[in-house]
Order: C-alpha cells, then sequence, then structure tokens
C-alpha cells in the first residue's frame, strides 16, 4: 500500500474512533462532571448544560452551584451520585445564616455571625455562633438565626427538634439553654430554661434572658431532619 493509502486509511479510522466516542449507543455508560443549575421538586437536578438528572438517595440537601457526579445509561438515562467534597476534604459546609426577629426589626450590622453544616443522608448537624456588634439591633419578638435547609414535617405543632445553645451578656454572666427547630421551619430559637416552679420557658428576645448589646454573643448545636 502506498503513503497515501496509509494515510487515507489512518484518517478514517480516527474519523470513526471520534464519531463512536460521541454515540453513546457506541461507547456505552459514562460519567462526568456538571454543576448545578436548578433543583427539581421531582428528585431531578438540571445541569447548567441542560441535563435533567434523576439524584441519588444519598444526594439530598442538593442547592445550585453544587459540582457533582452524573452519569449516563448506553438508553440515555441521566443520573446524579452526589456532589464532589470540598476542596479542604471536609465534611461541613460554611453556610451564610441570617439573624432576624419574629416581629422584624433585627438586623446583624456590623456583629458577626459564622455557621457551618454537614449533612448525612438527610439528617443535618449544624452550627451557628453570633457575636453582637456595636449597630446590630434586636427588633421585637423572639430572635431567629436561619438553617442552611428547611426542616422537614413533624405530625404536631407541639414536636421540634432540640439541640444545645449558650449565650453571654459579655463580661458579665453566662446563660445556658436549648435551642428549638419546629416542622417544615428555616430558623432555630434560643431559649431560657425554667427559673422557678410554675415559670415558662422564654425564647430569646431582645431583652431576654438579658437586655442584648455590643460584644454579647450566642452559639448553638443541633441536629435535624431536612426537607
Amino acid at each position: 500500500m502506498t503513503s497515501l493509502g496509509i494515510s487515507l486509511v489512518d484518517a478514517l479510522t480516527g474519523e470513526s474512533r471520534r464519531a463512536a466516542a460521541a454515540d453513546r449507543a457506541v461507547r456505552g455508560s459514562d460519567w462526568r462532571h456538571a454543576v448545578v443549575a436548578t433543583v427539581g421538586s421531582d428528585g431531578t437536578i438540571t445541569t447548567t448544560d441542560g441535563i435533567v438528572a434523576r439524584r441519588m438517595e444519598p444526594y439530598v440537601g442538593a442547592k445550585v452551584g453544587d459540582v457533582v457526579v452524573i452519569t449516563v445509561s448506553s438508553a440515555g438515562g441521566w443520573a446524579c451520585w452526589g456532589r464532589f467534597a470540598s476542596g479542604s476534604g471536609s465534611a461541613w459546609t460554611p453556610y451564610a445564616a441570617t439573624f432576624a426577629a419574629s416581629g422584624g426589626g433585627a438586623a446583624i450590622g456590623n456583629g458577626l455571625l459564622d455557621a457551618e453544616y454537614t449533612l448525612n443522608g438527610d439528617e443535618c448537624t449544624l452550627r451557628i455562633s453570633f457575636v453582637a456588634g456595636s449597630t446590630t439591633t434586636f427588633g421585637s419578638g423572639g430572635l431567629r438565626w436561619g438553617l442552611p435547609f428547611t426542616s422537614a414535617a413533624l405530625p404536631n405543632a407541639s414536636m421540634f427538634w432540640a439541640g444545645s445553645g449558650m449565650c453571654s451578656d459579655a463580661g458579665l454572666a453566662y446563660y445556658s439553654g436549648i435551642c428549638r427547630i419546629s416542622g417544615s421551619q428555616n430558623y432555630l430559637v434560643g431559649i431560657s430554661p425554667t427559673t422557678a416552679t410554675g415559670s415558662a420557658a422564654t425564647e430569646w428576645r431582645a431583652a431576654t434572658p438579658f437586655t442584648w448589646a455590643n460584644t454579647d454573643y450566642a452559639s448553638f448545636g443541633v441536629t435535624y431532619k431536612i426537607a
């Protein structure tokens, strides 16, 4: 065979290989990484390049921007295994917690909020740390700190997940307490324990369990089921 013939054979072979690699029916199943654009209510995600993939059971708490593993069958069906680990290798993910009051008027101002969570299936464990600043306002009603995911529904309004909580009137006293997450909510509240027989436990407010001011702080830890 002449050199021209050999070159032609090589070119045709290369083109055939490229065509086969692009055809799922030829190459079979495959996987790659993708970025989540939207999260569907039907157990699917849609990637930034338009692929709709069904989430596998461990991938709960999907959110926009996740870098995930998607795989396709030879029949063309897409599935999403879950997100890649973060660059640090930590299972804990920082998130932007919110600070509010049930009656309005609360704002973090120049205070500090640091929060992170870790997921195990539909179980979310989180930490929220709060330090009031000179321009932090506490509004009216119960103080609320935001969750990374909305909590699952519970059978009764009197049921909730309970966790630990502590706050400090800085330089003066510590106040132990608990935190509570009710069903289908996106926030937790701090609660002071009862101090006398017959007294009622009270949600933390602008003046409970002390009058909050600059440098006062609180921290929470809780595990709950996500929706």
